[in-house]
C-alpha cells in the first residue's frame, strides 16, 4: 500500500529539496497516466481533480465526488510509488467536507476571484472551519492568500491578481491553521508556454516569515519555464500544480489522430475500447506520460520514491 497523507508527502519533498508534482486528472485514463509517469520516474506524487470543475453548476450531467474519490484513491493504493491524493480548489464548502468524508488525503477551498468573491475576514472563517474537520479525520489542508491571475485561452483576457502579502500569510496562516500555502509570486491559472516572472525573493521571503512546517506551494505550473523550477524550490516551493499542460497534450494527441485516420474505414472497438496502440485512449495517455515525465525531472522528483508505512 503506498498512499500517504499529504502532509507526510510534502515533509518528506522539502526534507530531500524535490517539490511533489500535484497533476490534476480529469478521468480514469488521465489519472492511470500520472501514476504510470511517476512509477516510471520512481517519484512520488499527488494526483486528484478539480473541485470547481466537478461542481461546476453549467455541466450538462452532475458528477459524485464519491466515484472520482474512489478512483484516485484505488489508484494510489496500488501504486508503487508514494502517492496522495486531492480535492484541489473547490469553491464549494459542502463538497470539501465530502471529500474528507471520502477519504481523499488532501482539500483545498479556494473561490474563484477570491478577493472579489469572499471577504478575507469570511475566508478565514471558512478555513478555520474546514481545518477543524479535516484535521480531526487525519486530513491535509490546503489554502491560498494572495490571488493569481489568470488566463482564458480562448480569448488571451486576463484577469489580474495579486500577489502574496508576507505578513498577511503570516496572520492568515496563523489563524486559520492550515498546512500548506499557495502563494502568488507571479505564477498564473491556466497561462501556457512558460510565460511567467517568478519572483524568487518573494518566495524566499514568506518562506522565511511562515511557520517551519506550513509547506509552499506554486499553483499554475504549466505558465512556469522548466528551468525556473529548481530556484523556485530552493526558494521554498514544495509542491507544484500542474493541469492545464496535461489537457493540452491529450488534446492535441486527439486532433492529431483523427486529422491523419480515416475512422470510417477502422473498426470502432480499436479506436475505443481495446487499448492497443490506436486506441485513442492510450494515444492521449502517452503524450500526457511524457508531460508528467519532463516536470517530475524538472521538480527534481526522479528518484524519490521512498517505503511508506
Amino acid at each position: 500500500m503506498t498512499k500517504i497523507s499529504g502532509k507526510a508527502l510534502l515533509k518528506h519533498a522539502e526534507e530531500n529539496h524535490y517539490a511533489v508534482g500535484y497533476f490534476e486528472s480529469w478521468n480514469l485514463e488521465s489519472t492511470l497516466a500520472v501514476v504510470r509517469a511517476a512509477e516510471k520516474m520512481k517519484s512520488p506524487v499527488m494526483i486528484g481533480v478539480c473541485g470547481t470543475y466537478i461542481a461546476e453548476p453549467k455541466r450538462k450531467y452532475p458528477e459524485d465526488i464519491a466515484v472520482y474519490a474512489a478512483m484516485v484513491n484505488t489508484i494510489a493504493q496500488r501504486a508503487s510509488v508514494p502517492v496522495a491524493t486531492l480535492l484541489n480548489e473547490s469553491d464549494n464548502e459542502a463538497l470539501v467536507y465530502q471529500a474528507v468524508q471520502e477519504k481523499f488525503d488532501m482539500v483545498m477551498f479556494a473561490p474563484i476571484f477570491a478577493a472579489d468573491a469572499l471577504p478575507l475576514d469570511e475566508q478565514i472563517a471558512v478555513q478555520k472551519r474546514i481545518v477543524h474537520y479535516a484535521h480531526a479525520c487525519g486530513v491535509t489542508v490546503e489554502a491560498e492568500v494572495g490571488e493569481l491571475p489568470m488566463v482564458n485561452s480562448a480569448t488571451g483576457d486576463v484577469h489580474q491578481g495579486e500577489n502574496t502579502d508576507p505578513q498577511l500569510a503570516v496572520d492568515f496562516v496563523a489563524q486559520t491553521g492550515i498546512d500548506a500555502l499557495a502563494v502568488a509570486v507571479g505564477n498564473c491559472h491556466l497561462m501556457e508556454n512558460g510565460k511567467a516572472k517568478i519572483d524568487f525573493e518573494l518566495i524566499r521571503k514568506i518562506k522565511s516569515m511562515v511557520k517551519d512546517d506550513v509547506r509552499l506551494v506554486l499553483h499554475g505550473g504549466t505558465g512556469v519555464a522548466l528551468q525556473d523550477f529548481r530556484e523556485a524550490i530552493d526558494a521554498g516551493i514544495t509542491k507544484v500544480n500542474i493541469g492545464t499542460a496535461l489537457k493540452r497534450a491529450a488534446v492535441n494527441a486527439e486532433n492529431s489522430f483523427y486529422h491523419t485516420s480515416d475512422t470510417d474505414k477502422m473498426d470502432p472497438n480499436d479506436i475505443l475500447g481495446r487499448g492497443m496502440d490506436i486506441d485513442i485512449m492510450v494515444k492521449q495517455q502517452e503524450p500526457v506520460m511524457q508531460v508528467v515525465v519532463d516536470y517530475i525531472k524538472a521538480f527534481n522528483g526522479e528518484n524519490k520514491a521512498f517505503r511508506v508505512g
